[in-house]
């Protein structure tokens, strides 16, 4: 039986580092297991609406509007192949590299939702080398309607 990625594992399928501060639902363990490296949630929500969050985050924060750019500073050049993974993600949500979008705005929160959402799906696939479930695609849902 092929165990499940680390990201579905510690219930934080885009697997957000730990920090200093403590996001919402974030536990120390799971299960009895500690990752030092990454954080842990109580539950798939938690870990969607953390990286939610911080998407959101990169927008309001950091200015960030552009996809190759929202990918740049999620998944660095040092850790990862930051161009594929931002093509991987453009090719799924059917966008350009270039093309601004918005998950962030308070001008049309329906279609910054709808987009967040197809975000999350997009790199939960390059995360976890699969298109998220039925289930986790309902705590997709949940997490996004927290923000």
């Amino acid at each position: 039986m092929t165990q499940q990625p680390r990201g579905l594992r510690n219930n934080n399928p885009l697997n957000i580092r730990r920090t200093q501060s403590k996001w919402l639902g974030e536990v120390d363990s799971l299960k009895g297991q500690r990752d030092t490296a990454f954080c842990q949630f109580s539950s798939l929500v938690y870990g969607y609406r953390a990286a939610g969050k911080l998407l959101q985050t990169y927008q309001t924060k950091y200015k960030l509007y552009v996809l190759n750019q929202i990918i740049g500073r999620w998944a660095p050049p040092h850790e990862n192949n930051t161009r594929a993974y931002a093509d991987r993600v453009a090719q799924q949500m059917t966008k350009e590299l270039g093309e601004p979008i918005s998950v962030a705005s308070l001008l049309d929160v329906t279609k910054d939702k709808a987009t967040l959402r197809a975000l999350i799906v997009a790199m939960h696939l390059v995360e976890n080398g699969q298109l998220p479930t039925a289930v986790e695609r309902d705590a997709i849902n949940q997490a996004v309607a927290m923000l």
